[in-house]
């Protein structure tokens, strides 16, 4: 049986991908090779650590950029806690930059802003760091604003990361032992 912080984490994480699911079309035909048809080949997809989860955003958001993120530990009231950040860019684009939001109850320490970067290739990972501080217990999001530049001008799109806190878990009392019957 999975301990509370583990079957909490793991409830989020589920609803986060059920509720990337939903706007999920039918898969396209295969298209002919691009030798055939003369298009050149698309970009190989990014290679991300293997415990990255994707932040929730719409699924014309995804198509164009992602947004993964890998939680180092549980977090824990008032224990710093940096998130693994990886923002992949599906097209290129001239600049890429984001800003992180937490709500209340949920302290940013450091990384709450990323670049902008400069020339980023399709599928080429740019990572980042986040640090985090939960304040009390609750199921939080943290906000993301991906700023970029590219054919379509500047676009900006948001993303969210949630986050469930628990508190320390109870110390272990020990009950007097009831006497045994004679």
């Amino acid at each position: 049986m999975l301990n509370p912080i583990a079957r909490t984490t793991l409830f989020a994480l589920t609803s986060c991908l059920m509720l990337l699911a939903c706007n999920d079309s039918a898969p396209e035909p295969a298209a002919q090779s691009s030798a055939a048809t003369g298009k050149p080949k698309p970009p190989k997809a990014a290679t991300l650590e293997t415990d990255m989860v994707a932040a929730v955003a719409p699924d014309s958001t995804l198509r164009v950029i992602g947004m993964h993120f890998a939680l180092t530990r549980a977090p824990a009231v008032n224990e710093g806690l940096p998130i693994n950040i990886a923002v992949v860019p599906h097209q290129e684009f001239s600049s890429v930059a984001a800003h992180f939001f937490g709500q209340d109850g949920l302290t940013l320490v450091s990384g709450d802003a990323l670049g902008p970067v400069s020339d980023a290739k399709p599928e080429k990972p740019i990572k980042h760091e986040l640090v985090m501080m939960p304040t009390r217990e609750g199921v939080y999001m943290i906000s993301a604003t991906v700023d970029t530049v590219g054919a379509d001008g500047t676009v900006s799109r948001v993303f969210s990361i949630p986050v469930v806190v628990q508190g320390a878990a109870p110390a272990a009392t020990s009950a007097p032992a009831a006497p045994a019957p004679k």
